[in-house]
C-alpha cells in the first residue's frame, strides 16, 4: 500500500485502512473515500484527508514506528463503518 502525501492541495492520501482508521480516531477530517482499480482487476479505496492540521504528518509518523495507541472498541467501530462504506461504493 502507499501514501502520497500532497502538501498542494491541503490533502493526505493513503490507501491504508488502519492508517486512514488511526487518522479518524486521532481526530483528522476524512474528507472522502476515491476508488480505482489497480494493475490486478481490483477496486482500490484511497482516504482523503484534510491536511492543513500540521500535526497530522506527526501522528502518521508514530503510526509508522508503531507508536500509535488507539482504543481498541473505537477502532473497530470506525473500521466497520469505513469497510461498509467501501462495500457500497461510497464515498
Amino acid at each position: 500500500m502507499v501514501d502520497i502525501n500532497n502538501h498542494n492541495n491541503g490533502e493526505y492520501k493513503t490507501s491504508e485502512t488502519p492508517l486512514a482508521i488511526f487518522l479518524i480516531q486521532s481526530g483528522f477530517t476524512l474528507l472522502r473515500i476515491e476508488y480505482e482499480t489497480n494493475p490486478h482487476n481490483r477496486d482500490i479505496g484511497n482516504f482523503i484527508f484534510d491536511s492543513t492540521d500540521s500535526t497530522i504528518q506527526e501522528r502518521i509518523n508514530s503510526f509508522h514506528r508503531c507508536e500509535a495507541l488507539v482504543n481498541a472498541a473505537t477502532y473497530e467501530n470506525i473500521r466497520a463503518n469505513l469497510l461498509n462504506r467501501i462495500k457500497r461504493g461510497l464515498p
